[in-house]
């Protein structure tokens, strides 16, 4: 195999692939990633973890086909250091990778591994795939991805993506919190379709594209996403995942407007004085929002924000870098806190313009 290709395009295309390649695995290969030089120069990458498949196509010179796969972590971090220019990369079926500057001063060698023992990934032709738009899954992920943890439940392991025949919804929950994007008031004639995903395939999303639309195809273990020449396949966790519109209130008697840098800055200061579960008790009252915490071990602290409530007087204690996540995700100049009484979830939701609703719920510390 021999291809000559734009050191920066490959180095483009490959770092897609850094969060794929397991760093430690039984088997050696899913630390590789596959390169194949095909004819009419065309390159595909391929790398998988078994539970998620990235692969990517791009032009480059191919003098020779050929297929190799190599130490996709060395590979990437040796051509992303390479000079600028083409480089020449060789393999003579003696698993030996060659790889060379255009100016010939920097050349290398490293070790490969058989191409034919790659696992392959699943396929789908998206002859049925639903398109979306890119900017809107993106929001998506972004509001939901970091709830989800890997040390939760396995049904608490991924977002929930609901298909709609013209919408898609996502939620995520680690059973302290809740996360929603999409219409929620409005009422649909058909009946979703449900996947649960995991949070790494959620990550690897938001890198693959960022404008136009993207392919979303399934079947009964796997779900598809494609972009351009990006394909994504990941597998589709098999659990139920809790009924979350059963902690969404229905309705609220009151609400507060609070300036979100204001309520951030606060919550920065206070979170210094850092407790196992960061309990912060917020007391609603008058056009006042008053935050307190008290530690025997770290101290005390007390402060105060004006803002916009007429309602009852309302203290929760809630975990103060929950609500800080929710603040660094939105970019909103304030937001809207909704309640009925000191017990029950309060809502949470960025003050916007946009046609989708996001609801952060969040359930008050039993203390």
């Amino acid at each position: 195999m021999k291809l000559l290709i734009e050191k920066n395009l490959l180095t483009e295309e490959l770092k897609l692939f850094v969060g794929i390649f397991e760093k430690k695995s039984m088997m050696e290969i899913l630390q590789n990633i596959k390169i194949t030089a095909l004819q009419h120069g065309n390159v595909e990458l391929v790398a998988t973890d078994l539970e998620i498949g990235l692969s990517t196509n791009f032009e480059a010179q191919v003098d020779e086909e050929g297929s190799f796969t190599v130490n996709g972590r060395d590979f990437y971090d040796l051509i992303s250091k390479m000079p600028e220019g083409n480089i020449e990369i060789e393999e003579n079926n003696d698993l030996h990778i060659l790889i060379k500057s255009s100016s010939k001063k920097s050349k290398y060698k490293l070790m490969g591994m058989q191409s034919s023992d790659y696992p392959e990934l699943p396929t789908t032709d998206f002859a049925n795939a639903q398109s979306i738009q890119m900017s809107v899954f993106s929001y998506m992920i972004n509001k939901n991805y970091f709830i989800v943890s890997s040390e939760m439940k396995f049904n608490l392991s991924g977002s929930l993506l609901s298909i709609y025949e013209e919408d898609i919804q996502m939620a995520a929950t680690d059973g302290n919190r809740l996360s929603f994007t999409g219409k929620f008031e409005k009422k649909y004639s058909d009946t979703p379709i449900d996947f649960i995903i995991s949070k790494k395939a959620l990550l690897e999303l938001q890198k693959i594209g960022t404008e136009g639309n993207i392919l979303l195809s399934y079947d009964k273990n796997n779900i598809f996403f494609k972009y351009k020449n990006r394909i994504l396949s990941s597998r589709i966790i098999d659990q139920k995942f809790p009924n979350y519109r059963a902690v969404i209130p229905e309705k609220t008697l009151f609400s507060a407007i609070i300036n979100r840098d204001e309520l951030s800055n606060v919550l920065k200061r206070i979170l210094v004085l850092k407790t196992r579960n960061n309990s912060i008790v917020f007391k609603f009252d008058n056009n006042k929002l008053e935050l307190d915490k008290t530690s025997s071990e770290k101290g005390e602290a007390h402060e105060e924000l004006s803002i916009n409530y007429n309602g009852s007087s309302i203290s929760a204690t809630f975990n103060g870098a929950f609500i800080q996540e929710f603040l660094s995700h939105i970019s909103t100049e304030e937001i809207e806190v909704s309640m009925n009484d000191d017990d029950s979830s309060f809502i949470f939701k960025p003050i916007s313009g946009s046609d989708l609703d996001y609801l952060y719920v969040i359930m008050p510390l039993n203390i």
